[in-house]
């Protein structure tokens, strides 16, 4: 969540061996905004998962690259140098679906994958998911009482989409909003599982860690054709705070604040292996 982190930062300061392809994208569509970049829009196939951190249940799925310069977005501190190639931040991403659940799969090379020390989940080594579950794109927190902070407080009727954020750590730590403010030491890992019927599992691996995540939206229903905006990333933390952040796609705009640049996924019928 990076709205906050511009101030969090300025009070602070002031693996697998799975053969990762670029993905085929079934076409492109126009952002909302006219000057808005191309988007990628991906198949998920229809396919029952076991969330164990084990690849093997996503044989016949293409996985998803992400590495290079072009993935990195920067800013809050976070800058090209702070980047020492592929095995310092790359990875790999696939995503499915069955029954009213989404499936993910992060196979993620990082030279140094720490406990979390620092005070919020997205200052550590962590997994973000961003999801325009309506496929509206525009603000991901509509404020419907006037005020100026949008994360000032965390009402669930302001909510067009989702940010998650995962941990590596065993079990996984789950963040569902902000209505802690991402404290790293107020996980909704509870709550995940009882509502969201979540679950997450991780297992490091000898150049990072591969994390297997699913899910169910609440009050979202899933079926065969339907389209959803979706944004992922993966934070870097070498010790003295994130200092690095890499997504997909590879966009440079403010993706916590708005959804128009998401990619597209599509939920289509029956497996493809």
């Amino acid at each position: 969540m990076l709205f906050q982190r511009a101030i969090v930062l300025a009070a602070l300061a002031c693996a697998s061996s799975t053969a990762w392809a670029e993905p085929v994208e079934i076409g492109c569509a126009k952002a909302g905004r006219a000057d808005a970049a191309r988007r990628p829009r991906l198949e998920l196939p229809e396919r029952k998962i076991v969330v164990d951190a084990d690849p093997a249940d996503w044989q016949g799925i293409q996985p998803t690259l992400v590495e290079g310069e072009k993935h990195l977005w920067f800013g809050q501190g976070m800058t090209r140098e702070n980047w020492h190639g592929n095995r310092d931040l790359s990875y790999a991403w696939r995503a499915a679906w069955h029954g009213n659940k989404l499936y993910f799969l992060f196979e993620v090379n990082d030279d140094k994958v720490l406990a979390p020390t620092q005070p919020f989940s997205y200052l550590n080594d962590s997994i973000e998911i961003f999801l325009d579950y309506g496929n509206r794109g525009g603000e991901r927190v509509k404020v419907m009482d006037g005020r100026a902070d949008w994360f000032s407080k965390c009402d669930p009727k302001e909510m067009m989409g989702y940010e998650m954020h995962f941990l590596p750590t065993t079990p996984p730590r789950v963040y569902l909003d902000h209505r802690d403010k991402y404290a790293t030491d107020k996980p909704h890992s509870e709550e995940f599982a009882k509502k969201w019927a979540g679950e997450a599992a991780v297992k490091k691996t000898a150049t990072g860690y591969i994390m297997e995540i699913g899910f169910s939206v609440p009050g979202v229903a899933l079926k065969p054709g339907k389209v959803m905006g979706l944004e992922v990333g993966v934070n870097d933390d070498d010790g003295q705070g994130r200092k690095s952040i890499m997504i997909w796609p590879a966009t440079k705009t403010d993706f916590w604040l708005t959804m128009d640049e998401y990619g597209k996924i599509i939920l289509t019928q029956g497996d493809r292996k």
